[in-house]
């Protein structure tokens, strides 16, 4: 099965080839006629084979056609003039030369293997079968009648009848192999479409992770650490996070390809600068809780390039690095740098607290494997962790723009 080549494509060529190929022979079997005539009347001189030789040309002219612009008209036009030849050069045979006609002569033979090379005029093998036996039966029925006229016995031509077999044996062969190759294909679709699916599947777990993380546990851990009854901001922010997860359907694969009309949508990148970044504001702010200082700063040209979805998920990025910068740093301030272009955003997040020996850091731990770098992975980012004991952190956030199309630029 060539793997190369979608299905309608690999038929289309297998047949052309074979056809091709039969067409290459039929024109070895006309020459070969040609000649063999050339021969005979240059040592016979005084008998008039000349006209046998006429009569190949529109033969010639019609396989020419039929290998440039195959049609039905002209792959029937094709065995007609072929069919006469063979009467043609029967009676040339008997009367000029004074031999016997045979069925089987070498010459006749020659003529009728050229009209079982026909082969066809489309990719349906079956088609091509079909053409191959109505040249053997018109080859036979001229010869037939030829020896009818003349009044000559029939024989069998074997080299006919064994041509046209191995031929349709061929065209069988290749018909079973494309069929076979049409099941296999549709198994190659379907295990496309399943690792598709699961791709998609891993996005959302990616990003409900991610979400859980950003909102249960980060909750729970609050609700721990507080004395006494939640403040009513705490209690707010718990609703508003419940709100933000309860109904989302994450594993509804049938939801991953957005429709035209919701492309458009997430693509809109036409949100003004000023409301993007107060709303990355806003986030910043909700995971400091108060109890850091961040100092964003920088260019929006990035951020401004990104669509809805994208923005979002840097921010929620971000959002996270802070909050790690809140529970783990040890220091009460920190920095976020924004950068990029139109066809990428960036963030830095800087701290100055206690840092961590990289070597020693868990990537699979859900604030910064799961929160920021798998987030920023479901949408073709990426993010890059500096850090030594002592000198603070700093987070590189890499999030490619999308073109309107939804690809990435």
């Amino acid at each position: 099965m060539p793997l190369g080549l979608p299905p309608h494509l690999a038929a289309r060529t297998t047949s052309t080839a074979v056809a091709r190929a039969g067409h290459a022979a039929a024109a070895v079997c006309i020459s070969a006629v040609g000649l063999v005539v050339l021969s005979i009347q240059a040592y016979l001189p005084q008998q008039i084979l000349w006209p046998a030789l006429l009569v190949l040309v529109p033969l010639v002219i019609f396989l020419v056609l039929l290998e440039r612009s195959p049609s039905p008209f002209i792959a029937a036009s094709y065995l007609v003039i072929g069919s006469l030849c063979v009467v043609w050069y029967s009676l040339i045979a008997s009367i000029q030369l004074g031999t016997p006609v045979a069925n089987d002569d070498y010459l006749i033979v020659l003529l009728k293997l050229a009209l079982i090379l026909v082969i066809g005029v489309g990719p349906s093998l079956g088609a091509s079968m079909l053409w191959v036996t109505a040249g053997y039966v018109m080859g036979e029925a001229a010869s037939s009648l030829a020896l009818l006229w003349l009044d000559a016995p029939w024989t069998f031509d074997t080299m006919s009848f064994a041509t046209w077999f191995i031929v349709m044996g061929l065209l069988a062969v290749l018909r079973l192999d494309r069929l076979a190759a049409r099941d296999s294909q549709a198994e190659i679709y379907r295990a496309a479409r399943d690792e598709m699916l699961a791709d998609v599947r891993r996005v959302f777990e990616q990003r409900a992770a991610a979400l859980l993380h950003d909102t249960v546990l980060n909750q729970l851990a609050v609700i721990t650490h507080a004395e006494g009854p939640l403040a009513p901001a705490t209690r707010a922010s718990i609703a508003h996070d419940l709100e933000s997860i309860v109904g989302h359907e994450w594993f509804d694969v049938g939801a991953a390809a957005p429709r035209d009309d919701e492309l458009a949508e997430t693509c809109d990148t036409s949100e003004p600068s000023a409301d993007r970044l107060a709303r990355l504001r806003a986030m910043i702010d909700d995971a400091a809780a108060g109890e850091i200082v961040v100092n964003l700063e920088g260019s929006t040209a990035g951020i401004d390039a990104l669509d809805a979805e994208s923005f979002d998920e840097l921010g929620r990025a971000i959002a996270q690095c802070i909050a790690n910068v809140r529970r783990h740093a040890g220091t009460d301030a920190a920095d976020v740098i924004l950068g990029g272009d139109a066809s990428e955003a960036s963030a830095m997040v800087v701290d100055g607290g206690r840092g961590f020996a990289l070597d020693a850091r868990t990537d699979g731990r859900l604030g910064v494997g799961t929160s920021i770098v798998g987030r920023l992975e479901t949408i073709g980012g990426s993010a890059t962790v500096w850090s030594q004991p002592g000198k603070g952190t700093s987070v590189l956030l890499r999030v490619p723009a999308r073109a309107r199309s939804g690809g990435r630029v």
